[in-house]
């Protein structure tokens, strides 16, 4: 890197359900899904859809839908795997992302995250695959050559708890409040097929407490399992659980189909109030007694917070719910990029 050349330090947040980025001047979202591209009918009479994709690898070339386009006009399936970075499609989704957010002739460093339960197992191998994805992609009318110079990856809610405590044109702790009084800090991230949690002690120092932090198979996606059974019941139909109108039931508890309105409440609100109990009982199953005694401050992460809110509400006396809580890893892996000033080993 060229002397007073500034690096390009871009969060991503490979998530099950959704993607997430940002490189601190732009920020992107949408659904973690692809499809083969197709011709669209009228398509000159609108603009570039968001996103049609042509990618160039080594391997081959591959013309894609991804996020709402993908789900609007193809068929299409989230990626439920464990090791889901070996899959085609993520890879397509990694380098569109990337070409998104990187700037022509910036070097590129790039943070992700892994859930807790399999960081340890999975850290080194996906590392490495990422930062050997290289493409030529063409997304949004412009052409950009994706080679990151280098990958970290770091524990998914610690990303978010980074994106909370920090602020982002300082670096320095946002509220120095928190650490006042000692005790912990835990933060919870609710995402589509795992909630991640860490704890943080604030005496002698701010630092993260490995044995205090995990992940559990337990998210969104079970709940739209469910929410799947109850229009079932009410309608007849199932659409797939990639479809859109699951996101409405989650957050409305209502939507329109088939000529009417169709409610699946109250079963909606008793599902996230089980699911909510299901996810504190396995935060407390795995701090213990004395460490959540220590804990005076919990922050909600996370596209699927809702679920643990008000459960998390009744535990606690302070539950705070983090700005913009879907792109919190995102931001905290870019800050934690910039603290270690891109590029490196993690």
């Amino acid at each position: 890197m060229m002397r007073g050349e500034k690096p390009m330090i871009v969060g991503v947040d490979l998530g099950y359900g959704w993607i997430k980025a940002t490189n601190g001047e732009r920020q992107i979202r949408f659904p973690a899904v692809v499809c083969d591209a197709h011709e669209l009918i009228m398509a000159d009479l609108f603009q570039s859809p968001e996103y049609e994709a042509f990618i160039e690898t080594a391997s081959g070339t591959r013309r894609v839908f991804v996020g709402e386009l993908a789900r609007r006009e193809g068929v299409t399936a989230l990626n439920l795997a464990t090791k889901k970075y070996e899959d085609g499609d993520t890879e397509a989704l990694w380098l569109v992302t990337l070409a998104l957010l990187a700037q022509e002739g910036e070097p590129l460093h790039v943070v992700t995250g892994l859930p807790l339960a399999h960081f340890e197992s999975q850290r080194e191998a996906l590392k490495e695959r990422l930062l050997h994805l290289r493409g030529r992609v063409t997304v949004q009318d412009r052409t950009m050559e994706v080679a990151p110079q280098s990958v970290r990856v770091i524990p998914q809610a610690m990303g978010a708890m980074i994106g909370t405590l920090l602020d982002p044109t300082t670096l320095e702790l946002r509220n120095p409040a928190w650490i006042e009084q000692g005790g912990y800090l835990l933060l919870v991230d609710v995402g589509t097929r795992t909630t991640g949690f860490v704890t943080f002690e604030t005496k002698p120092e701010l630092r993260l407490i490995s044995r205090l932090s995990d992940s559990v198979d337990v998210g969104v996606h079970d709940l739209y399992l469910a929410l799947a059974g109850i229009f079932r019941q009410r309608t007849g139909e199932t659409p797939p659980l990639s479809d859109p109108i699951y996101d409405e039931l989650y957050t409305r508890g209502e939507v329109y189909y088939g000529g009417r309105v169709v409610s699946i409440e109250p079963e909606r609100s008793r599902h996230m109030e089980r699911m909510g109990h299901l996810i504190a009982r396995r935060i407390q199953e795995h701090l213990g007694a004395d460490a959540m005694k220590r804990i005076h401050t919990v922050f909600l992460a996370g596209g699927g917070y809702r679920l643990a809110q008000s459960v998390l509400q009744q535990i606690f006396p302070r539950v705070y719910v983090v700005p913009d809580p879907q792109l919190a890893n995102a931001e905290g892996y870019r800050l934690y990029g910039l603290t270690r000033e891109g590029g490196g080993t993690p």
